[in-house]
């Protein structure tokens, strides 16, 4: 019993061709039932995105998962004040982000990344969320039915835009959306993975996607988990989806398995 995690993130077409690495990053802990994961995407503009995105994502991990260690149950709280945890915890990372770009002689600009993360158990929890990227979680009920709880991407006043944790108006743009049902299955994705995940529109999930790839997760030995992320891997790099997107592309699923 417990969370199955596999994730990978692969290096968009555009990318490849300008010789820039994959500014997508991942991070996650599980503590007993207890799921602490994270997804950012190093904004394309800023040179040093890609260690943004990766100093924020296992930072923000490892700090809310330390204190799911401590005993602090965070998936337990009201929306309120698991928000109030988030700011801090994304306060810090920020602050010592920006000591390590002024030991660089860099702008705090240039580690600019979003971010989308949770922190739940299999019975609820809250997705949290700055700047676009998805979070998707499917819920079950003692009927077999369920359904979907979204967060959806944040943009500016322009479909190219959105929101940093570097960026002034982060705490502002900082959104918790509550996971008050008993989940299956938490999938956290980056902008360039949304295309071909989600359904048009972002109006749920693309089954013809997502049902197979949990059918193969969910069928393999608690021992595979480097054969899931690899198929991961492989998946996000068929060429396929460079015709969809040439944008870097970062999926993590997560699955409850009883």
């Amino acid at each position: 019993m417990g969370w199955r995690v596999f994730g990978a993130a692969v290096a968009g077409k555009s990318h490849v061709a300008a010789g820039l690495p994959c500014q997508d990053a991942f991070a996650q802990e599980a503590v007993g039932d207890v799921l602490v994961a994270v997804v950012c995407d190093g904004a394309g503009s800023a040179a040093f995105s890609h260690e943004g995105a990766q100093f924020i994502s296992s930072e923000v991990v490892r700090a809310l998962s330390s204190r799911s260690v401590r005993g602090d149950r965070l998936h337990a709280l009201s929306p309120h004040d698991f928000k109030d945890v988030v700011a801090s915890v994304v306060g810090d990372v920020r602050q010592r982000l920006q000591a390590q770009a002024e030991r660089s002689g860099r702008a705090f600009g240039d580690y600019a990344a979003t971010l989308v993360g949770v922190v739940t158990t299999a019975g609820g929890g809250h997705f949290f969320h700055i700047g676009d990227g998805v979070a998707a979680a499917q819920t079950r009920s003692p009927q077999g039915e369920g359904g979907t709880v979204l967060s959806l991407p944040e943009n500016g006043e322009y479909a190219n835009e959105t929101y940093f944790v570097t960026g002034s108006e982060w705490r502002e743009h900082l959104r918790v959306t509550s996971l008050d049902e008993p989940l299956r299955n938490v999938l956290l994705m980056s902008d360039g993975a949304a295309p071909f995940v989600m359904a048009r529109g972002n109006a749920g999930l693309s089954q013809p996607f997502v049902d197979p790839v949990v059918r193969y997760l969910a069928g393999l030995s608690p021992m595979a988990r480097r054969q899931g992320d690899l198929a991961l891997q492989g998946t996000l790099s068929d060429p396929r989806t460079d015709s969809i997107t040439s944008d870097d592309k970062t999926l993590l699923m997560a699955l409850w398995v009883d």
